[in-house]
């Protein structure tokens, strides 16, 4: 007896077929690769009667590189959650921030900046498995300082899903490089992975970051918690110094009779999030 997902295939049309196909191969970057690998494989694939269609061809006239399997729209978080592939033994290890950045800054289309974003997180969690953290975490710091600096709207909430598949991972790689310490042959003795003007740059970069998010609407953050997680208590002056400044651009006012609530959102989350920094 057949499964209900098999009946419904059998019963569906070829163009919901199609559109199905197109729809995994948008959230599944791979399938493409491996449909046509199993296509050419196919048995009879070389010997089609003339009645039947040719795999790449829809209604016998739309060749195979006709087919988009592209978008013009958003691309769901999944789509950044794609295997790492660990490099040949031998192999040179893959592109580095800079490489990142110029393709960042070429891409013209949410699909080919989705497929970009994919790659750098690829890369990002391969180098942190090669316990290479910096060039893992410059890497990371290219994807949040593009989300920052906000060149386009359109491409805002594709850079906001690549940040949650990756938030994870920074988070315990920015942990643990806050926490641990390394030989330095210079000065003999133990200095931390996160130098004090390294550490200072990422808070900061989270802190905007976390605005950005509350700017957005963004209700349930753990920016804040990562950002307490690494900073050191020598760190506190400057996270006070940030959200000190950020209430004194808008400070409220009791009497006026407009309620702007996306600024008074973000002022009571600046207020408990001065309130719980610990006292120096």
């Amino acid at each position: 007896m057949e499964s209900e997902l098999e009946h419904r295939l059998r019963t569906s049309s070829k163009e919901q077929l199609i559109q199905l196909l197109q729809e995994l191969a948008i959230r599944h970057p791979f399938l493409p690769g491996e449909m046509t690998a199993l296509l050419d494989n196919s048995p009879g694939q070389h010997s089609l009667p003339e009645s039947v269609n040719a795999p790449g061809d829809v209604d016998g006239d739309a060749p195979e590189d006709d087919w988009d399997f592209g978008s013009d729209e958003p691309v769901m978080m999944h789509t950044f959650h794609r295997p790492v592939q660990l490099p040949i033994e031998g192999e040179s290890v893959g592109r580095n921030s800079g490489d990142f950045a110029a393709l960042l800054s070429q891409q013209d289309t949410p699909q080919l900046l989705a497929d970009t974003l994919t790659d750098l997180l690829d890369e990002a969690e391969l180098r942190t498995e090669q316990n290479d953290y910096s060039a893992a975490l410059d890497l990371y710091a290219l994807l949040l300082d593009e989300r920052l600096l906000e060149r386009a709207p359109a491409v805002t909430p594709i850079l906001d899903e690549a940040i949650d598949a990756a938030t994870p991972t920074l988070e315990d790689l920015l942990v643990e490089a806050s926490s641990n310490a390394m030989f330095d042959t210079a000065t003999v003795a133990l200095s931390p992975l996160l130098t004090s003007t390294v550490r200072h740059r990422w808070l900061e970069r989270l802190f905007h970051l976390w605005l950005k998010r509350l700017d957005a609407h963004r209700v349930e953050e753990d920016l804040p918690d990562i950002i307490l997680n690494v900073a050191w208590s020598e760190d506190i002056a400057l996270l006070r110094t940030l959200t000190q400044n950020e209430l004194q651009k808008h400070p409220r006012n009791e009497y006026s009779n407009i309620v702007n609530f996306t600024q008074q959102y973000r002022t009571k989350a600046l207020e408990k999030f001065l309130k719980e920094l610990p006292k120096t």
